[in-house]
């Protein structure tokens, strides 16, 4: 008899898996992908290319919301040692990354006046409610006490932690959340080694101690009865189980389920939730092209990158080396070629000015174009007191985890966070 079954491979749902099969629970996880990983997935390839969809690195590292669900099984993320070199890209230069508020009084990044005023921003962050900040935007908060322009160009910076880098956009309770939680730990974020396959790797060992994980086998149906869950069907079974977890983005429940059996504040937010969309480019060079082992942040463009070869030999065949650098797509993108191709161009014309070296000795380049990056942008609207429950209010028995429902932290880490939470409750 299966306790759970679970709907979806990514971190959130082989985290509940993971957590319930080690309680003893019998798990069953469906997904329709041929691989485990969901938008974090990770393969080999034959030349011996370790290839991520997309970079995923893990706020706060060890002290973090990721390495709290391996803490529970009893084996944390092995991260990569800090390198102490992070770096961020300021008006097309490169800069020292201040680590922790008070270097940021003495970077040259800004004026004077603008350093003294962004630091009391953040001790204004610091001391911060931020319950009283989810439905104000991070500029409505800036301008309840400062009007330095310098500082105001700053903010996407701030923004960017959290993966929305619009001041105007990104929910100042959200913004207050994250840097709070920061400052509590003092330490920045982590690198798995090997990247997400170390986590899926881990996590999959857990869920086949006393459960099975079924690829290339797509959910059709929620089954219920008189308001409790019974199961779910497939393209190649049914499946009886009183517990159901659903582990993908909430926009995709109604294909699987009646929008009737659910409040309509749940399917109208689900049908307008607004995700953001990326850029991703793989360069392989036949050389390495910097000695940074640390990532790079935008604080003016919404770019970040790593040089994985650096730190971290396993992902590239010897005499190669491997960075990927991400870029955010524009708010509402939908597909359009000429989008991509613009972004691709700003991209590489910034890339060949801070290091020229990657596109001149470019041995292979993989390009992927993410049309969903985060399911849930942090506006006030899609911050956490909005987003749904872990638990159905209408169906007993089914319970939602990932990015966009009720956890805590932002992008993966609400994945991680709702899965600890569902499998909480369920485990009572």
């Amino acid at each position: 008899m299966i306790d759970v079954i679970i709907i979806g491979a990514g971190y959130g749902g082989m985290s509940a898996a993971a957590l319930l099969a080690n309680a003893g629970k019998r798990v069953l996880v469906l997904d329709a992908a041929s691989v485990i990983g969901g938008r974090a997935h990770t393969f080999r390839d034959d030349e011996g290319f370790m290839w991520e969809y997309g970079a995923h690195s893990h706020r706060l590292r060890e002290k973090g919301i990721a390495n709290e669900v391996f803490k529970r099984l009893g084996e944390e993320i092995e991260f990569i040692p800090e390198s102490g070199d992070a770096k961020l890209i300021f008006k097309d230069q490169l800069w020292d990354r201040p680590e922790g508020p008070l270097r940021f009084l003495t970077t040259p990044m800004l004026s004077f006046t603008a350093r003294i005023t962004l630091i009391r921003l953040m001790l204004k962050l610091k001391k911060a409610e931020a319950a009283k900040w989810y439905d104000k935007t991070l500029i409505d908060f800036y301008h309840t006490w400062f009007s330095n322009v310098e500082v105001e160009q700053f903010l996407s910076f701030i923004g960017m932690t959290i993966m929305c880098p619009d001041p105007y956009k990104v929910s100042a309770g959200e913004v207050i959340d994250f840097m709070q939680r920061f400052f509590a730990a003092r330490i920045g974020v982590g690198e798995p080694v090997g990247g997400s396959a170390q986590l899926f790797g881990k996590l999959k060992k857990f869920v086949e101690k006393n459960g099975e994980i079924h690829l290339d086998e797509k959910v059709t149906e929620i089954l219920h009865e008189n308001g409790q869950i019974k199961g779910v069907a497939t393209q190649l079974s049914n499946y009886q189980a009183t517990k159901v977890i659903f582990a993908a983005r909430l926009p995709l429940l109604f294909e699987v389920a009646d929008k009737k059996m659910f409040p309509e504040n749940i399917v109208s937010y689900s049908n307008s939730i607004e995700n953001s969309s990326g850029l991703s480019i793989d360069f392989v060079t036949d050389r390495p092209v910097t000695d940074i082992k640390g990532s790079l942040l935008g604080v003016d463009i919404p770019i970040w990158a790593k040089f994985q070869s650096n730190s971290d030999n396993s992902f590239t065949p010897a005499g190669t080396f491997l960075s990927t650098w991400g870029i955010m797509l524009p708010w509402g993108f939908n597909g359009e070629q000429a989008i991509v191709d613009q972004t691709e161009n700003r991209l590489k014309r910034l890339i060949a000015k801070l290091f020229p070296d990657i596109l001149s000795h470019l041995v292979k380049e993989r390009k992927l174009v993410v049309p969903v990056m985060n399911a849930n942008v942090l506006t006030p609207r899609q911050s956490k007191p909005h987003r749904p429950s872990v638990t159905s209010e209408t169906l007993s028995g089914l319970f939602f985890v990932g990015d966009t429902v009720q956890g805590d932290g932002c992008s993966g880490d609400i994945s991680f966070s709702s899965a600890m939470k569902a499998v909480d409750i369920i485990l009572g």
